[in-house]
């Protein structure tokens, strides 16, 4: 990468002081920053860090007269620098128009302009790829899948058939989407397989981590809606459906036909079983399991998970048990 401060300020807006045409370079951390690197100072507790930084230029909150080194004066510098990171992004991740020989694309499959398919990428008869895709090596797309404009999907992916992928969507390295649920009947002790013959439906601008599942419906639709974000290693089961702008953190595991609402944060290794209903803006920490459903706005932790306040009660004393138990243990000799 190379552009001059002023150009990163054009980007970034703000106030610059110092030398427009310092020439960038690189990208860091304030700690990891070399020279001709930009970095950027969030708050006051980093400022020592930024007077001793090799960095060529500090994007900051408030202007700081002892640092002798350019500087742009952000209100916001995180949400500002983000801007940059996209289009340094875009730029280091841009994959080239154009089909690689290796690829296996149906003459019955449409594909739009701008796509890219790498190497052993597999599409399949009545596949809809829109424009500006990029679909990278060893990728599979089942056949009538559909997958929306500007959307990235990255090696290993297998998207199974009948996969609807709105536009904008990331899926990461060797994630699974449409796998048939895991539907069983037990019949004499045998357990015979439910056909799943439903869809996964993915709304826009939807970010899917590496080795995250989503299974197919039995027969309706397991939904996503537009702006959810799923971590790595998430798994998300048939009939699942998830409102806009809910985030997932790593190991998310929620069961089939759950309901999960909209803008609701649902931490680590969190366990939610099937058919429970999760309100809009609920938030559930880390490790909990949900037992049952929970209202909108509810915050909760544990498991069973219960309201945080309670849970943090129960924290408390279960620390203190050793010293209950032993003060129980005097009582009873004494009073023998």
């Amino acid at each position: 990468m190379k552009f001059t401060l002023n150009e990163i300020h054009a980007i970034l807006g703000g106030k610059i002081i110092g030398d427009g045409n310092t020439c960038i370079t690189g990208l860091a951390s304030i700690e990891a920053a070399k020279e001709g690197d930009i970095a950027f100072v969030k708050n006051d507790v980093l400022v020592p860090q930024a007077l001793t930084s090799r960095a060529a230029a500090i994007v900051i909150h408030r202007e700081i007269q002892q640092l002798k080194k350019p500087q742009i004066i952000l209100e916001n510098p995180t949400l500002s620098f983000t801007k940059f990171l996209e289009i340094v992004a875009q730029e280091r991740f841009k994959r080239q128009a154009g089909i690689h020989p290796t690829a296996v694309i149906s003459k019955e499959a449409t594909v739009g302009v701008g796509v890219s398919a790498g190497a052993h990428v597999v599409v399949e008869d009545g596949v809809t790829i829109g424009n500006y895709v990029a679909i990278y090596p060893n990728t599979f797309i089942g056949k009538g899948s559909r997958i929306g404009d500007n959307s990235v999907i990255y090696a290993n992916v297998s998207i199974r058939e009948n996969t609807i992928i709105g536009r904008r969507v990331t899926i990461h390295c060797n994630s699974v989407i449409g796998d048939d649920g895991f539907g069983y009947l037990q019949l004499k002790k045998k357990h015979v397989k439910i056909p799943q013959v439903g869809i996964v439906e993915i709304g826009d601008d939807v970010e899917i981590g590496a080795m995250v599942t989503i299974c197919r419906a039995a027969l309706d639709k397991t939904i996503i809606g537009n702006g959810v974000k799923i971590d790595n290693h998430s798994h998300i089961a048939h009939n699942v459906v998830i409102g806009d702008d809910t985030m997932l953190i790593a190991y998310a595991k929620i069961a089939g036909s759950a309901k999960i609402g909209k803008n609701v944060l649902i931490a680590e290794d969190v366990g939610i079983t099937d058919h429970a209903t999760i309100g809009d803006n609920c938030m559930i920490g880390g490790g909990s399991k949900v037992y049952k459903s929970l209202e909108a706005g509810s915050i909760v932790w544990g498991s069973p998970a219960k309201p945080i306040a309670e849970e943090k009660r129960i924290q408390v004393v279960i620390k203190k048990l050793p010293e209950i138990y032993n003060t129980i243990k005097r009582l009873v000799k004494t009073s023998r």
